[in-house]
């Protein structure tokens, strides 16, 4: 299994690379396949930092509640640069 993704990783790069490199319109969409997969990826961790700081916080650990949510606003500041490119009142 784990030789099929190291191929399959290498299929991509041999892929993506070649067309990053050619620039313009490559790079833009590639730029966006980034951006879009990246806001997943911290989407879910929104989500599930949200959810155990809840828990947390449900289960008298403030502290611990406290800081998973400030990891989750983090986590929508960088959502917020990765799309607009600085950070909101700076």
């Amino acid at each position: 299994m784990r030789g099929w993704l190291i191929l399959a990783g290498i299929a991509v790069l041999a892929i993506i690379l070649p067309l990053v490199a050619l620039g313009g319109y490559f790079v833009d969409i590639a730029r966006l396949i980034g951006q879009i997969v990246l806001s997943i990826v911290l989407i879910l961790a929104i989500v599930g930092t949200g959810l155990f700081g809840y828990i947390c916080i449900r289960a008298q650990a403030r502290k611990w509640g406290a800081g998973l949510f400030v990891v989750a606003a983090l986590c929508v500041l960088a959502i917020y640069y990765v799309w607009i490119g600085h950070l909101p009142f700076l």
